[in-house]
């Protein structure tokens, strides 16, 4: 049976909780309490417990201060923190010294005990895994290709330093250190009419396309001097090749990329769009290289799939804390006035520097999202005090410690404010109308047949592109190029039934830049060929 130490100068607090938790049920039994921080420390190293629940406020030293000792010698001890509503800043610098779970006062004794379920759970998961790992040690033939593909999708997520990757390291997951390491995102389009399939059925085209990723490296592989590359499983959507010890031009890349893209298009009929980013000296810069390789496959939304993009240096966004700093000022202000569709583009903007932010870490974004939501948490007491908010303090704090990685936190935080967002315009009887969208349709009618630029139109609307990318989004339901396209073979349809127009003077009138590019996007949309039709 584990044991606990409680730490909490409030004698009736220790006793409530000596008395009321029914710990054998739990599985853990108290090794000892104290009342200030000093005795806490020397009574810690005297039982070792498993885990300390520990008040902010103690005699000696804070709670807080208690924490950050603990954690210098014993980085994976659970720690509980017992945090008032008002102590909200302390919560948030407890999180940056690794504490894991957080009870805000008065705590119900069933939340308490569901709390202490969960760190025993992880403590469980986490001496499994210690396990498992030493067994893969004694088994390391069939440990590497595990640890190798978690170690490449690491590189694209963590930060690394020179130190932290010898070649001993390297060497044990097969992987030598390159002299040069460049990255390039694939990523999958699902179109409109495939997200009415079953998920099987997108999984099956989604391995289609992963074996002509796969088959296509393997075949040019050989015709590149000295050159390893790497497929990462990245997401459901994306998939990202490492290059290492690139030597020859980087259009023999874009080349092989180009016949991914047709291959892909041609057997499975889905589009697939690739970002290059920039090559850089060592490998714990390829995070950076596949930032710039998302920032640069953007474009595709803009511009249309089925394309290669580079990454464009003049473009790049560097994020830092003023501009977070700056960003959350404006934030907070939007929601004082209840100014939704401003605080829906600062949160376009903050998302892009998180999505795109070289060097940030998890604990960064954690501090990020937590002042976001005390934000809208302060704000819909203010101004809704009768009504329960959307998603409760104690809930939000515990889970934001389960997302371990950057992507699934961003992703989560951005559910929740969509969320947020949703049920304020219900109170607020917000119109589902937006005349932004209206305006983006309008130029599609009058301008279909030219050559269109979105950051064109976003810029004539004075809103950021991206924010306005994802407004229409969320608005129509399908992003700009797809609304394009469709606007477009309608009116080519119109005009191949007339019967007074070639294929390829309709391709010309409706603003396809040529022929057969027209001709797949048609027969993908209705099933047809223009030839067909005509």
């Amino acid at each position: 049976m584990k044991s606990i130490m409680l730490i909490d100068d409030d004698p009736h607090i220790i006793k409530a909780l000596t008395d009321h938790i029914d710990w054998p049920s739990i599985g853990l039994r108290i090794a000892g309490t104290a009342s200030n921080g000093v005795d806490a420390l020397e009574l810690f190293r005297q039982l070792r417990p498993d885990l300390v629940m520990t008040d902010v406020y103690l005699p000696g030293m804070t709670g807080l201060e208690v924490t950050q000792a603990l954690r210098r010698d014993h980085p994976h001890l659970p720690i509980i923190i017992l945090s008032g509503y008002d102590e909200f800043e302390n919560a948030r610098a407890a999180m940056r010294w690794g504490v894991n779970h957080f009870l805000l006062k008065p705590a119900e004794v069933e939340e308490i005990e569901s709390v202490l379920r969960e760190v025993l759970l992880e403590e469980d998961v986490r001496e499994r895994r210690e396990q498992l790992e030493r067994t893969y040690k004694q088994e390391i033939g069939r440990v590497v290709p595990y640890l190798r593909k978690l170690f490449l999708h690491e590189l694209l997520t963590t930060r690394y330093r020179k130190e932290e990757l010898p070649a001993g390291r390297m060497d044990y997951v097969g992987i030598r250190i390159p002299s040069q390491v460049r990255a390039i995102s694939l990523q999958l389009y699902r179109p409109a009419f495939l997200t009415k399939m079953k998920e099987r059925d997108w999984q099956l085209l989604r391995y289609g396309a992963a074996d002509i990723i796969q088959e296509t490296i393997k075949e040019q592989i050989s015709q590149i001097n000295d050159c390893q590359v790497e497929i990462v499983d990245y997401s459901d959507q994306v998939f990202v090749l490492l290059i290492f010890d690139e030597k020859d031009p980087l259009e023999q890349f874009e080349s092989i990329v180009e016949r991914m893209i047709d291959q892909i298009f041609t057997y499975l009929k889905i589009e697939m769009s690739a970002g290059i980013g920039t090559s850089k000296g060592h490998l714990c810069e390829v995070m950076d290289s596949y930032l710039e390789s998302r920032e640069a496959l953007e474009k595709a939304e803009f511009q249309g799939g089925s394309r290669v993009y580079r990454y464009d240096a003049s473009g790049a966004l560097t994020p830092s804390a003023t501009d977070y700093s700056l960003l959350l000022r404006q934030w907070s202000e939007s929601w004082a006035d209840m100014r939704t569709d401003l605080a829906e583009e600062i949160w376009a903007q903050l998302r892009n520097l998180l999505d795109e932010g070289g060097g940030t870490s998890i604990q960064d974004v954690q501090v990020v999202a937590v002042s976001l939501f005390d934000t809208l948490i302060h704000s819909w007491n203010r101004h809704y005090p009768m009504l329960a908010p959307p998603l409760a303090m104690s809930h939000f704090l515990r889970e934001i410690q389960s997302k371990y990685g950057l992507q699934d936190l961003i992703c989560w935080m951005d559910g929740i404010i969509r969320n947020w967002m949703e049920q304020i315009r219900k109170e607020m009887g917000e119109k589902k109308t937006n005349k932004l969208v209206e305006q983006v349709k309008q130029y599609v009618e009058m301008h279909y047949a030219e050559e269109i630029s979105f950051e064109a139109i976003a810029k004539g609307l004075f809103v950021h592109p991206k924010y306005l990318s994802q407004l229409f989004k969320r608005v129509t339901g399908e992003n700009f190029v797809s609304y394009v396209n469709g606007y477009r073979i309608q009116r080519a349809l119109e005009l191949l039934q007339s019967g007074h127009y070639m294929v390829y003077e309709v391709s010309e009138m409706t603003g396809f830049r040529n022929a057969t590019y027209f001709s797949q996007v048609f027969k993908m949309l209705t099933g047809k060929s223009p030839s067909e039709v005509g």
